[in-house]
């Protein structure tokens, strides 16, 4: 018995010998793919640290660029918000000096209508009156004093000038002061029969006009005459510039002085310089003609 418990036991401990042997094994295994499991995940978590801390690096400079360009646009943002204010104040400044500018301009031309081409009032009325009565007083002295000499010769023209030669008197210039050429001082001299009829008349076409080219000669345009239903008017027309204007002759009742209309027909090379007064529609007293053609020659000899 005592045999076979022994080879029992040896059985059983050559049994469990193996058996732990097989366990060693297996966890000998087992230790092995554990460990090595965990190295490769130390590797990883590793190589998972470095790209965290690459891409954070990358991050880090991204956003240190992100705030050099916002820094860099909100200066150069500031800087354009205060180039804006300067401009702003400039254009403020030049509209302002512009804006000066013109009404200076327009209170000279302003000043300079109302003094040459003024609105005639009952004071001023009178204040003309008075120097047409003077005017006219001086005239018929004067032509007292040359009466014989006139019933020998034409005070105008003669009628050896109908092949071009005008021959102006002196007696006309002298009578009729600052180029008036009006019809109530023409009816006191002695005319030419192509000058001859009221300027009330209905005229008819008889060519060139000795006294017409007279009238040319001092204004320095080409003068024509139009017939309308308001009166008669005067076509005027600077050959140089292309300027051109009429005046309408309208008479008034009860035995008041005329006046003429100004319009303007076109400017010509005047339509950037011409004044205000020279592009509007004016009525003046036919005493006004020596200022207003004075003022109309100024700027004509200005800009020519």
């Amino acid at each position: 018995m005592e045999s076979l418990y022994a080879k029992l036991y040896d059985k059983y401990d050559k049994l469990k010998k193996r058996k732990l042997s097989e366990m060693d094994d297996i966890h000998r295994d087992q230790e092995e793919k554990f460990l090595n499991y965990v190295r490769a995940a130390e590797e990883l978590i590793q190589h998972l640290k470095s790209e965290n801390d690459k891409l954070n690096a990358e991050v880090n400079e991204l956003r240190s660029e992100v705030a050099s360009v916002m820094s860099s646009k909100d200066k150069q943002c500031a800087d354009y918000q205060k180039l804006l204010i300067e401009e702003s104040q400039k254009y403020k400044a030049l509209s302002e000096e512009v804006t000066r500018l013109q009404n200076h301009q327009e209170g000279h031309f302003k000043g300079d209508n109302r003094d040459n081409i003024p609105t005639v009032s009952p004071r001023s009325e009178q204040v003309v009156a008075e120097r047409v009565s003077a005017n006219n007083t001086r005239m018929m002295t004067r032509k007292r004093s040359r009466k014989s000499a006139a019933e020998t010769k034409d005070s105008i023209v003669t009628p050896d000038s109908a092949n071009g030669k005008v021959t102006t008197s002196c007696a006309l210039t002298e009578d009729l002061p600052e180029k008036a050429l009006s019809y109530e001082a023409l009816s006191h001299v002695r005319l030419p029969e192509c000058c001859k009829g009221s300027i009330s008349e209905n005229a008819t076409d008889r060519g060139t006009c000795l006294l017409q080219a007279l009238i040319e000669c001092l204004v320095g345009m080409k003068i024509s005459t139009v017939n309308q239903t308001e009166g008669l008017c005067i076509s005027a027309l600077h050959q140089s510039s292309g300027y051109s204007f009429s005046l309408t002759w309208i008479n008034k009742r009860g035995g008041e002085e005329a006046e003429l209309v100004y319009r303007v027909s076109s400017l010509g090379t005047f339509e950037r310089v011409a004044p205000e007064w020279m592009r509007d529609v004016i009525m003046f007293s036919t005493n006004m003609c020596p200022i207003f053609f004075e003022r109309l020659t100024r700027v004509i000899k200005l800009h020519c």
